[in-house]
C-alpha cells in the first residue's frame, strides 16, 4: 500500500512539472509552443467586448493561430513580422487590397498558415482552430454573430479595436497608439510597436511646431454618398482627432450635408474620403462642376483625397493619415508623406 502511495505522489510530481515550467502556466493545446514556456510573462490588456463594455483579457502564451478581421489590422501584423500567426482573415484574396500586401509584405504573406482563404464565419473560423480573434465589434455582432464571450467560454482569446463600430464617443490618436502597444505586448515584439509610437509623436511635435502661430483652419471631413449629397465625419470620430491634432477645428456637426450646407460652411479645407482607387476621378470631376465654384476649397485647390483605411481605424496606417491631414492643412510644408 505504501509503494502506491508513493507511486502516486511521484506522479502527481511529473503531471504538475508538466502545468507548470519555470514557474509560468503552460496550457496544452492552447495555442502556444514549447518555445514559450518560461519566456513568457503572462499580460493583461485592456479591450472590449462586443457589447461596447471594457474587459480585461490575459495572455499567458503569444497566440499562434490568429483570425483577423479587417485589412488594416491584419497588416499590422504583417508589419510586425507575425504573418506566421495568422490563420484565417477576412481580406479576400481576390481584391486589390490583397494583391498590394503581396507586393509589400511578401514574406510575411507567404508565411501565413493558411493559403486558401474564406469568407468569414462560425464555421470557418473554428475549423482555424484559432486562440486569438483580432478584429472590429461588428465581427462578432454582424459577421461571426456570437458575442465575445461565446468564443472566450470556449478558450479563444478576442481582441476589438477600440476606435471601430463608435465603442467609444470619441476616437482618438492615443487610441491607435495603445492598438499597436497592445499588439506590442501580446505579441512579444515591443521594440517594433514602440518604434512605430514613436513616429507618430514625433511627427505630430514636428508639426505643431513648425505651424505655431498660424490661424487655426476649418475643415470638413466628407463621403460622396449620391448626387449633390454627402455624409459628413464630426469631430467625435478618430479623423476629428487627427485634424485638432494638427490645429484645424471642425465645427459642422450634422450627419449629412448638401451642395448648400457646403456652401453656407465654406471650409478651408475638405478632405474627401474615397475607399477605392477607381473613385478618385469621380471626386474631383464632382468639385469641378460649377456649383461648386464658390467653395474657397475648391478656390485653393484644398479638396484633398483621404482613404478609408487611414482614416477609420488605421492602426499602422496611423502615421499615413497624419501625414495625409497635415499635407492638407499646411502644403508649405516638406515631408516624407504624399498628398494623394
Amino acid at each position: 500500500m505504501k509503494n502506491l502511495f508513493f507511486l502516486a505522489v511521484i506522479l502527481g510530481i511529473i503531471v504538475v512539472g508538466a502545468f507548470f515550467v519555470n514557474g509560468e502556466e503552460y496550457i496544452p493545446n492552447a495555442g502556444g509552443n514549447s518555445a514559450d514556456i518560461g519566456k513568457y510573462t503572462p499580460v493583461t490588456i485592456d479591450t472590449y467586448d462586443s457589447n461596447r463594455n471594457k474587459i480585461q483579457m490575459t495572455f499567458t502564451h503569444k497566440p499562434q493561430r490568429v483570425v483577423v478581421d479587417e485589412l488594416n489590422t491584419m497588416e499590422t501584423l504583417l508589419a510586425l513580422g507575425l504573418g506566421d500567426s495568422i490563420v484565417e482573415t477576412s481580406v479576400s484574396p481576390k481584391s486589390m487590397s490583397y494583391k498590394r500586401l503581396l507586393q509589400e509584405y511578401p514574406e510575411e504573406m507567404a508565411k501565413i498558415q493558411k493559403k486558401t482563404v474564406h469568407s468569414l464565419n462560425t464555421e470557418t473560423v473554428l475549423s482555424a482552430n484559432p486562440d486569438l480573434i483580432l478584429g472590429w465589434k461588428s465581427t462578432f455582432t454582424s459577421i461571426l454573430r456570437r458575442p465575445t464571450g461565446w468564443w472566450n467560454d470556449r478558450g479563444i482569446k478576442t481582441y476589438v479595436v477600440a476606435t471601430s463600430n463608435h465603442i467609444l464617443k470619441h476616437g482618438t490618436i492615443e487610441d491607435e497608439k495603445q492598438f499597436l502597444a497592445d499588439m506590442g505586448k501580446i505579441f512579444r515584439v515591443e521594440p517594433k510597436t514602440n518604434h512605430l509610437i514613436r513616429e507618430i509623436q514625433d511627427e505630430l511635435k514636428t508639426t505643431h511646431e513648425a505651424v505655431r502661430g498660424q490661424p487655426q483652419q476649418r475643415v470638413m471631413v466628407i463621403e460622396v454618398i449620391g448626387r449633390g449629397a454627402f455624409t459628413n465625419y464630426d469631430d467625435g470620430w478618430l479623423v476629428g482627432d487627427m485634424v485638432r491634432s494638427l490645429g484645424g477645428c471642425m465645427p459642422v456637426k450634422e450627419a449629412r450635408v448638401g451642395v448648400e450646407g457646403l456652401i453656407a460652411e465654406n471650409p478651408d479645407v475638405i478632405f474627401v474620403v474615397y475607399f477605392s482607387d477607381y473613385q478618385k476621378d469621380i471626386i474631383r470631376n464632382i468639385f469641378q462642376q460649377p456649383e461648386y465654384s464658390s467653395l474657397k476649397a475648391v478656390q485653393s485647390n484644398r479638396i484633398c483625397l483621404l482613404p478609408f483605411d487611414c482614416m477609420y481605424t488605421p492602426a499602422i496606417k496611423t502615421i499615413k493619415g497624419i501625414r495625409l491631414i497635415k499635407n492638407g492643412l499646411y502644403p508649405g510644408l516638406s515631408d516624407s508623406g504624399k498628398r494623394s
